[in-house]
């Protein structure tokens, strides 16, 4: 009877307290393996959307710019034109933007009458449709992205109809696609309207004579940056139909697509062919200090900093991007780890907790394609 008694308490409590302690160990274990998993795969999204970035905005930049020989018509040799191909949308306290857009060679015509915008226009007059390397085809299809220019704006269109090779005209929408003057946001302003001789008309009230430039887009858009739930999303525009802010979160049919999420801050700089070369942020005082140009709409900084683009005079544009993870919940705060943010175009460097976050820094520079071609 004596080899038959069971455990006894202080058996019990050690055994008890190995099998609490080994149980911990799994629990913890498993926590952080998990914790982890899921911040090197938050990580691992960062890095891919980098590449992504690269090559999705840094090819675009790349391939922008042909359509600035295009605008050299008899009637505009002298004028600059203030869109051509890549325009800043700089900012000083906000990650900036940048529009671009390429022209086809093949595409190109003239108007052969008046185009008055604004009052539902239909049809474009223009000298040919027909493709210049073979005379059965037109250059232009439905569905095509266009443009008419002037010395003070610019309105791009939207095709309805494939033309025939021996029509003179093209159908367009009635409502544009995008018309200089159209951005005005809260951070964001093309700054064509400040620029114009009559500053209360914009590209879609303006009547472009006969001989304005007429060329088809290869592509057209817009990368802007808006906040959505507190976290800042990069965007891409093509088309704003029906949008009178593209980044009102309140029109439902914003055409500004998110492509990249936790965009902590992009920023773009500009540098010109003058020797030495200059470096446009929003302007530089080479070497110094920032300030942004275009505070003012009678700044003649401002008007500088424009005229370096109109005058093709642009060599490459350098990116700046600092992503950032999503919040990691599960990760205790206070963790006393900073990432130092280095200076991005006209933003200063800066020392930013780290928290529940990863950053992560990228820094490009794009050589533009600045074509001379004269037709």
């Amino acid at each position: 009877m004596r080899n038959n008694r069971g455990f006894s308490l202080v058996e019990m409590l050690v055994s008890s307290t190995i099998l609490l302690i080994i149980i911990i160990s799994i629990y913890f274990l498993i926590s952080t393996t998990q914790t982890i998993h899921l911040s090197e795969g938050r990580k691992l999204d960062m890095n891919q959307a980098a590449r992504a970035f690269e090559q999705m905005v840094c090819d675009n930049i790349r391939g922008a710019g042909s359509i600035l020989s295009l605008l050299h018509t008899p009637t505009f040799v002298g004028s600059p034109v203030p869109f051509t191909g890549i325009y800043p949308l700089n900012n000083t306290s906000f990650p900036d933007g940048i529009m671009l857009a390429s022209g086809d060679p093949k595409g190109v015509t003239e108007a052969t009458a008046p185009f008055v915008a604004g009052s539902s226009p239909t049809t474009i007059s223009v000298t040919t449709v027909v493709d210049p390397d073979d005379a059965l085809l037109t250059a232009w299809h439905k569905d095509d992205i266009g443009m008419i220019a002037r010395a003070e704006g610019y309105y791009m269109f939207k095709v309805t109809a494939t033309p025939a090779t021996t029509d003179t005209s093209l159908t367009i929408r009635a409502t544009p696609v995008y018309y200089s003057g159209l951005l005005n946001t809260t951070n964001y302003n093309d700054l064509i309207d400040e620029h114009n001789s009559d500053a209360n008309k914009k590209g879609n009230a303006y009547t472009y004579a006969t001989d304005s430039p007429v060329i088809r887009l290869e592509y057209f858009n817009i990368f802007l940056t808006k906040v959505e739930n507190g976290v800042r999303i990069l965007t891409l525009t093509t088309d704003t139909e029906g949008v009178g802010d593209i980044l009102n979160t309140s029109i439902t049919d914003t055409r500004g697509v998110p492509i990249f999420t936790n965009i902590e801050d992009i920023q773009f700089e500009y540098v010109t062919k003058d020797t030495p070369p200059e470096f446009w942020a929003s302007i530089a005082t080479i070497g110094t200090s920032y300030s942004d140009p275009c505070s003012s709409s009678a700044s003649a900084t401002c008007t500088s900093f424009i005229s370096q683009f109109t005058s093709r005079n642009i060599s490459a544009v350098r990116v700046y991007v600092l992503f950032k993870t999503e919040e990691e919940v599960n990760k205790p705060q206070g963790s006393g780890i900073e990432f130092s943010r280095p200076v991005m175009g006209d933003i200063a460097s800066a020392i930013i907790p780290v928290g529940r976050f990863h950053y992560s820094y990228m820094r490009y520079e794009v050589a533009t394609r600045n074509y001379l071609i004269l037709y």
